[in-house]
């Protein structure tokens, strides 16, 4: 059943993935204008976390596979709803819905994984986890731009619809509820000011929060960096692959050992260290060859992260609060994005480059971690 989970994860994280190519154009081609286009895209992510925090709260009490299913019933509908819009302001509204609903399965998916993870296998376990969201970010961004291209920006909704009735199929006929009854009936037994509280969870959101700082400059300010070293478009793509792909190698091979070998704290510490120097290296490269080598960093860096701190958010829950502990996660995930993007786009305002800043904050997360865990005596 576990793998079978792996498959719900990789549709879940198609859904924001496929639409990369597509969410601002398809906004543009309705009359939006770049700010319109903008909020378009933030309207998603904004909503996102709430559906986080909804669904990871709602699982603990009615259950993992209930959300699941009523979070994909949702988004299938919202999904064909996309063909039927004709103004920005449908749109907007569209993807306020569409970001709750994609927003409730991400935290579920997660807790089940580790429901059902022996706990000295959870770290391979959220590697694992790793290689469905690499491959959907190798896959998803592609084929949404094919699709668009040789038919509509609707079509690219419909053929996601189709993909998430496959995985509603999998999860009503194969996933099973990875919580009992009298673990639900305690959901309230923590409340989400105390989660929040917990030090060893407070390691894992910071983590979260910094890497998607990362992963959002990166987003905002890669494609700049290739048109001002001269390269073509395409060179985007083949980097972000680049990085994408070094961390799948990580996750699905015999060097996923590290994950059960060290400290999760470490392992995250290290990460975040090799993305900020990955992150100040890109400001001063010169050419395609030094980009290459920075991505593989980069991707590196990520590897040792992500996992990681999925296990943090694992290892320090019980199975009753685990869906509020990664809603609260999660929610930290979709703010750390967009306050990447929005600093991004600050920072290259006046300086042309974000990534030098960006590292930079990135190092003071660090060092804010490493503070926490020695003062909450975290080893």
């Amino acid at each position: 059943m576990r793998r079978l989970l792996y498959v719900v994860i990789f549709i879940c994280f198609m859904d924001l993935f496929i639409e990369l190519p597509i969410v601002t154009p398809f906004a543009m081609s309705l009359g939006a204008s770049e700010y319109q286009a903008g909020i378009v895209v933030a309207a998603y992510s904004l909503f996102n976390l709430f559906g986080n925090v909804f669904g990871g709260y709602f699982s603990d009490r009615i259950g993992r596979k209930n959300i699941l299913i009523v979070g994909m019933m949702v988004n299938i509908f919202v999904l064909f709803s996309y063909s039927l819009i004709d103004s920005v302001g449908g749109l907007i509204f569209l993807r306020m819905i569409h970001g709750m609903s994609s927003g409730m399965l991400t935290p579920v998916a997660f807790s089940l994984v580790a429901d059902l993870s022996r706990k000295e296998m959870i770290g391979r376990s959220m590697a694992l986890t790793g290689v469905s969201i690499g491959s959907a970010a190798v896959i998803g961004p592609a084929l949404g731009g094919i699709i668009s291209s040789q038919f509509t920006y609707q079509a690219v909704y419909m053929v996601l619809a189709v993909i998430y009735i496959v995985g509603l199929l999998i999860t009503f006929f194969a996933v099973k509820e990875s919580t009992t009854k009298e673990e639900r009936l305690q959901y309230n037994t923590t409340s989400f000011s105390a989660l929040i509280k917990r030090p060893a969870l407070n390691v894992a959101y910071i983590s979260s929060f910094t890497l998607m700082i990362a992963n959002g400059s990166l987003a905002f300010g890669l494609p700049l960096k290739v048109t001002a070293l001269g390269l073509e478009d395409h060179i985007t793509g083949m980097l972000l692959s680049i990085f994408g792909i070094t961390a799948i190698i990580v996750f699905a091979s015999k060097l996923n050992v590290v994950y059960t070998r060290f400290r999760s704290e470490d392992l995250v510490a290290s990460g975040i260290l090799i993305v900020a120097l990955s992150m100040s290296s890109l400001h001063v490269v010169s050419d395609m060859w030094m980009m290459v080598v920075v991505m593989l960093m980069y991707g590196l860096g990520f590897s040792l992260i992500f996992p990681s701190m999925n296990k943090m958010i694992a290892q320090n829950t019980e199975v009753y609060e685990r869906g509020k502990a990664n809603g609260i996660f999660y929610a930290y995930f979709s703010i750390g994005s967009v306050a990447g993007s929005f600093l991004s786009g600050v920072f290259a305002t006046y300086f042309q480059f974000p990534f030098i800043f960006i590292g930079i904050i990135l190092f003071v997360m660090l060092c804010v971690q490493l503070i926490i865990r020695k003062y909450s005596k975290i080893v």
